[in-house]
């Protein structure tokens, strides 16, 4: 598993970390343009989700006529909101379970296959101080949090706690298995270390209406556009 995607993620987490402490020199974001036809919103500067190890901006939409939900194009969260009332920021951290649940029970089930172990239950949970963990029942608990990593860190713990199915400690033996699947692990870990604080924080949106940012940019027509809730 390459650590190029770690790398990257360290960076754009660390420039991040950067724009809040020196606005001065970053500056305001530039505005971005919407695309014919996509809901036109104003959008607040920080609104940005850890997801797979990158942060993406999130556009919040007024749509009174729709139920709450987020889509995610790959390139930009999209949150609609039925009311100024609604919680963004829950919108997408629902989000953020749900897709997890998906991806780690998909991802478990590969590497279980390939590393020739059977484990029985999967639960996702909203863990604050573990990644992971594996019973004595072989039932395997991870934090939805996961999914906010970058795709080889969240690799690394499922090989961890799958290799806890054969060795139920952290000896020798243990590790010279984690490194038969996951050569690249300390790497990862480190990454864990450097990046725990990023990735226990809540999301945190905030919708701004389009009266609040009128001195920012044009106040623009906010059209309707159907979404389905993922």
């Amino acid at each position: 598993m390459s650590d190029t995607q770690t790398v990257i993620s360290d960076v754009k987490l660390f420039l991040e970390r950067l724009k809040k402490d020196l606005p001065e020199v970053f500056g305001a974001a530039a505005s971005k343009e919407t695309k014919p036809g996509e809901p036109a919103a104003p959008v607040a500067h920080d609104n940005k989700v850890l997801y797979n190890g990158d942060l993406f901006p999130a556009q919040l939409y007024l749509t009174p006529d729709q139920a709450p939900g987020v889509t995610f194009d790959g390139k930009i969260f999209h949150v609609y909101l039925q009311t100024a009332q609604d919680n963004p920021s829950l919108l997408v951290t629902d989000w953020l379970k749900h897709n997890a649940k998906e991806t780690l029970v998909q991802k478990t089930t590969a590497w279980a296959q390939k590393m020739g172990v059977e484990f029985n239950q999967i639960f996702i949970k909203d863990q604050q101080t573990l990644w992971a963990s594996c019973s004595g029942k072989k039932n395997l608990n991870f934090s939805y949090r996961i999914v906010k990593m970058p795709s080889a860190v969240q690799d690394y713990l499922i090989v961890h706690e799958l290799c806890h199915l054969t060795y139920m400690n952290h000896g020798q033996e243990y590790w010279a298995l984690v490194a038969q699947y996951c050569p690249d692990y300390k790497l990862h870990r480190r990454w864990l270390n450097e990046n725990k604080d990023a990735i226990f924080a809540e999301v945190e949106l905030k919708y701004t209406s389009p009266q609040e940012t009128s001195t920012e940019t044009p106040t623009q027509e906010i059209s309707q556009q159907q979404n389905s809730t993922n």
